[in-house]
């Protein structure tokens, strides 16, 4: 019972947690940068490899996986709190999510949506992390997997898999979210919660930017938001099409 606690539980003595902007935030960030370059690079070469089916029920239970030992972990050790444990924050109900495309491939009009929100939601945590444990607590890999490796997933799913997203998705992903914020905004005022950040951020932001203590959380968020946007948008949309176009050019010479 000692060891389960220790390696479930979010605070302890002997772990500081991730140092931001340190040595392993650093190795961690520059190794799956490394891994998203080389799924793009090496993009045609895994769509010639197939076994996608495979591949993407492998990568849904991985997700599905961490999450049942995170939900199980938190309450084996009786930690498990209403106002830390519900899977309200963006980065949980995107994985969620797509464990859901990946089991049943939904292509289409889920995926368009949905994308975004798995950018969105890790990509700001991936910057600024806060998180308590490193290597000796499994909250440390939870992270990993439901930010790093949730994102790595979702772009596998749009190179690879060539699930398609639009301008028009975009604009929906805005409007959801934004009423998704609104949701919870309000249950957290019910239940004094603090999901998304909307009441405040981890304290190590207004460290390093300290004009955040004089305007709400949620127009960072919102600033933040709008940002990981235009980033999904120009990884998901723009890059591919700008890939197409050449690729025709290069067929249309062959033909010539």
């Amino acid at each position: 019972m000692g060891f389960l606690y220790n390696f479930f539980t979010r605070e302890t003595t002997f772990d500081n947690g991730l140092e931001l902007f340190g040595n392993l935030h650093i190795m961690i960030s520059v190794f799956f940068l490394a891994l998203y370059a080389v799924l793009i690079v090496f993009r045609e070469k895994l769509i010639k490899f197939g076994h996608f089916n495979i591949i993407r029920r492998c990568m849904a239970t991985v997700l599905l996986v961490n999450m049942l030992i995170h939900y199980s972990g938190r309450i084996a050790i009786g930690e498990w709190r209403l106002s830390e444990d519900l899977p309200l924050h963006v980065c949980f109900v995107a994985n969620f999510f797509l464990i859901y495309i990946l089991y049943t491939d939904n292509r289409h009009s889920l995926f368009s949506v949905i994308y975004y929100f798995t950018v969105i939601g890790p990509l700001p945590a991936i910057i600024f992390p806060d998180l308590s444990r490193t290597w000796s607590g499994y909250l440390f890999y939870q992270f990993i997997i439901s930010h790093h490796i949730m994102l790595l997933f979702s772009l596998y799913c749009v190179f690879v898999l060539r699930y398609k997203t639009s301008v028009k998705s975009a604009f929906y992903a805005f409007l959801l979210g934004n009423a998704y914020v609104a949701a919870v905004s309000v249950f957290n005022s019910i239940f004094g919660t603090n999901y998304i950040m909307l009441g405040e951020l981890p304290r190590h932001l207004y460290e390093i930017f300290p004009f955040l203590d004089k305007i709400p959380a949620f127009v960072w968020l919102e600033t933040v938001g709008i940002l990981a946007l235009i980033c999904a948008y120009a990884l998901g949309i723009l890059f591919i099409k700008h890939s197409s176009a050449k690729k025709q050019r290069v067929m249309y010479q062959i033909k010539r």
